[in-house]
């Protein structure tokens, strides 16, 4: 699918140069904790625009959307940046969207910012909106958090990302 058009070789890495005055049991950098504690970060920047039938992306960890995809989007924490836009559902054990979401989202706990712009049903067990964000649609509270149903993997595609407005 990708191919490579130089034959040159990568430089192989070399080791660090430590200071010699500096003290060697330095404490390493503390990592937040939380649902990505996994560290893994995979991030759609503003100069991509995805686009795919049926397109589902999944992330093990964080998932930093700043580009445009037209599709269903999970990971563990997901978060749709202020020049981000997503056509289709987004389901993450947390969502925090500044951008735009069209479509469905699901997760624990969702949080809409100021630059918010979301037209679908919100389905959560905890929900921040703040002042500015704009959202149409619905939201609910399932009785039991197994009902939010964040595992994208088993859901089928419909084609166009997720229905902004399923029929009840």
């Amino acid at each position: 699918m990708f191919t490579r058009n130089s034959t040159a070789e990568p430089k192989p890495l070399e080791p660090l140069k430590t200071n010699s005055n500096a003290p060697l049991n330095m404490a390493p950098q503390q990592r937040r904790s939380g649902p990505s504690d996994t560290g893994n970060k995979s991030v759609i920047s503003n100069d991509l625009k995805i686009i795919g039938q049926g397109l589902k992306i999944i992330s093990q960890g964080t998932l930093q959307v700043d580009g445009e995809v037209e599709g269903d989007v999970a990971g563990s924490e997901v978060i749709i940046g202020e020049q981000g836009k997503v056509t289709g559902t987004v389901a993450a054990e947390r969502v925090i969207v500044r951008g735009k979401i069209s479509g469905v989202i699901r997760g624990m706990t969702v949080a809409l910012q100021s630059s918010a712009r979301v037209e679908g049903d919100i389905h959560h067990m905890s929900l921040a909106i703040e002042q500015g964000a704009e959202f149409d649609g619905r939201c609910r509270r399932p009785a039991d958090a197994s009902e939010l149903n964040l595992d994208l993997e088993g859901a089928p595609g419909n084609g166009n990302g997720g229905n902004p407005r399923p029929n009840m």
